[in-house]
């Protein structure tokens, strides 16, 4: 006997059919093709098959819903007796068997007190596709998005569809029926079911089947097609409980974190230079293998990372202090030197005046996600490093002493983006949750949450915190909202939803009665102004070509274009302030890092050069014409400009303001 899809096919009537089929082909065939086939055929009626006796008949087996549930999915399949023999594979390979998987049976529906039941389908395939179904659904519920499918699989048809709505929860609309060609027409629709609801359903029914599946072959086990299916039913599981979480925090006690704040003094921005300044070549360094997140500028060293090690260069003479051979890794800049972090996990404090160690540490190696953290230096507070380790921990680190201090861990593995606010670091982890955390204790102060997923960094300024959140915040997919908190105690002030497809390209920019988010759509990059006590549009409008880099300077945004277009708005009504479009060069000429740079008073702008320019008028104060490209630019104090290459070069600048020249004119005594 052989078993196909759990059905009998006599061995005799599958070799004559064998045979009949070679000697149908047989004349088509070479000649060297033919004697093969020849011997076949002669071997197939030749063979004398024993008398067997049907022994293995199909009982039904009842797949019932583990919990109760108002919206409830179960099934019968139709499987062979269990044999007593039957034990766990001792290999600890995983391979994919479908065949194993495949066997017919029912569904059904129970709905309050109506069931219905779709007979003779294959229970796993239906299961499956509504797993995939249920992520979809939980995924465009988050996001704010509608979805509407429909697909025939298993001897039965499946749609979903989620409208969203003006008020209230959106609701998800079930169809189940037996596919076309079966002899059946039965169809059913369930029109308004929590999306919740029918994912926790669905989940009910296969971990419920799985179960089933096991017991009664413990080789199932080792079955990679199940072992993936429950653990989709894990992350369906996890999706769920983010879409319900009810966890929000508030802090009561606000003033002891408000102290640590800087008080917004308004101080005076620095005055341009008065005239034209010009540049000139200091010196030139070749740094192999260059690493530009590892490239710092600090006091009177310059600090250079590549991937086998980290040099230290003056900045006057470009002499070198000190060289250290280095692992694979990042590095950051703290108060009490250069911190090194490798794959390996071990972070490495070195002293900035001579590169010898000051800190060895080991911590669990950073895993599927790039290392992110925040420094710690403010009066009152210990020196910390808070730095993400593993897949979904944060961890604060005492530079001084050298120890790990406390230890959070995310939901689930993600990148983390940090923003200090006092004793305060906002974090933002692609969760639907925006977390507060105490960087001297670890502990959670308060805790935001939305709908949507905060995958951004926010902003904080005038004692106020704003954060996006959407669905990824860089995907257009989806809905976006811009969220105003009150930074101290996590309390929502308003929030606002962005038109549908915005893509933001930065964090929320703070200006003095606006805040602006800057999107990227096919026309270039937009600019949206909302009131910053109510949330109200205050203005939107196209800014420029291609992606830009924002920066607000004063009442100024100015937009940085990859496109080598310089353009700056007012940032209380969106009127043009002025507008440059440099020269533009090939592709390979734009700079990796278009970010403003202001400095004294003037705004250095990476573009095939460096520009200096005032950014209250926009007038040209000089440039800087090197022969690399501006991947990185770091300014000094005295206007000292060094521009990295991400080829390995760096070339340093001196500035010195060019004198107005003097004008002659008649003096009567």
């Amino acid at each position: 006997m052989v078993h196909l899809f759990e059905r009998r096919v006599p061995a005799v009537e599958l070799a004559e059919r064998i045979a009949s089929e070679l000697v149908a082909r047989r004349a088509e065939a070479p000649a060297r093709e033919q004697e093969r086939m020849d011997s076949a055929i002669t071997a197939l009626e030749s063979i004398c098959f024993a008398p067997f006796e049907l022994g293995e008949e199909l009982e039904a087996v009842p797949v019932e819903s583990l919990e109760e549930l108002t919206f409830s999915l179960s099934g019968e399949l139709q499987l062979r007796a269990a044999s007593a023999g039957s034990a766990a594979s001792t290999a600890s390979i995983l391979r994919t068997d479908l065949l194993g998987l495949l066997a017919r049976g029912k569904l059904r529906v129970t709905a309050l007190e109506h069931t219905r039941e779709l007979p003779d389908v294959h229970l796993y395939l239906v299961v499956e596709q509504l797993a995939r179904f249920a992520v979809e659904a939980l995924e465009a519920f988050a996001a704010g998005r509608a979805i509407w499918k429909k697909t025939q699989v298993g001897g039965a048809v499946i749609g979903v569809r989620l409208l969203t709505r003006t008020s209230g929860d959106p609701r998800l609309a079930l169809t189940l029926g037996a596919a076309p060609g079966s002899g059946r027409s039965e169809s059913w629709t369930f029109p308004s079911l929590e999306v919740g609801a029918f994912a926790r359903a669905v989940i009910d029914l296969g971990r419920s089947l799985a179960r089933t599946f096991v017991r009664r072959d413990r080789s199932q086990t080792h079955n990679l097609r199940l072992v993936e299916f429950r653990a989709n039913l894990r992350e369906i599981a996890e999706m769920c409980r983010e879409v319900g979480r009810a966890d929000a925090i508030v802090n009561d006690s606000p003033e002891s974190y408000r102290a640590y704040a800087r008080e917004a003094d308004p101080k005076a921005p620095a005055a341009p230079p008065s005239g034209r300044v010009r540049f000139t070549p200091k010196w030139t360094a070749a740094v192999p293998s260059i690493d530009l997140r590892s490239t710092f500028l600090c006091g009177d060293s310059f600090v250079v990372g590549s991937t086998r090690e980290l040099c230290c260069i003056d900045r006057g003479s470009g002499g070198i202090q000190w060289t250290r051979p280095v692992a694979k890794g990042v590095s950051v800049l703290t108060p009490c030197g250069v911190a090194r972090f490798d794959t390996e996990g071990n972070l490495t404090l070195l002293d900035l005046s001579t590169g010898e160690t000051r800190v060895n540490m080991r911590l669990l190696p950073r895993v599927g996600a790039p290392v992110t953290g925040a420094v710690v230096s403010s009066p009152g507070l210990p020196r910390m490093l808070v730095i993400s380790e593993g897949k979904r921990h944060l961890v604060g680190v005492d530079l001084e002493a050298g120890e790990v201090l406390w230890r959070y861990a995310a939901r689930r593995a993600a990148t983390f983006r940090l923003r200090r606010a006092g004793r305060l670091v906002i974090v933002s982890s692609g969760e639907q949750a925006l977390t507060a955390i105490d960087v001297v204790g670890g502990d959670v102060v308060w805790r935001y949450c939305d709908r949507l997923r905060f995958a951004h960094v926010a902003a904080v300024a005038d004692d106020s915190l704003f954060a996006l959140a959407g669905d990824g915040a860089f995907v257009a997919s989806g809905g976006t909202r811009l969220c105003h908190l009150d930074p101290w105690t996590g309390s929502p002030r308003w929030s606002v939803s962005l038109r549908e497809g915005a893509r933001p390209i930065a964090p929320p920019l703070v200006a003095r009665t606006t805040v602006l988010v800057a999107t990227l759509g096919g026309r270039g990059t937009r600019v949206s102004a909302f009131d910053k006590r109510t949330g109200e549009l205050v203005f939107e409008r196209e800014a420029c070509v291609g992606a830009a880099a924002p920066l607000v300077v004063d009442d100024v945004v100015v937009l940085n274009s990859e496109s080598g277009e310089l353009v700056a708005l007012d940032a209380a009504d969106g009127s043009l302030r002025y507008r440059h479009v440099f020269a533009e060069g090939a592709d390979g000429d734009r700079p990796r890092r278009l970010e403003p740079v202001l400095r004294s008073g003037a705004l250095f702008v990476p573009q095939n050069s460096v520009h200096v320019l005032r950014p209250s008028d926009g007038a040209l104060l000089g440039s800087v014409t090197a022969d690399l490209v501006p991947d990185l630019v770091r300014v000094d104090e005295r206007c000292d400009v060094y521009v990295a290459e991400e080829s390995g070069h760096i070339q340093a600048f001196s500035g010195a303001a060019r004198a107005q020249p003097s004008h002659l004119r008649l003096v009567r005594s």
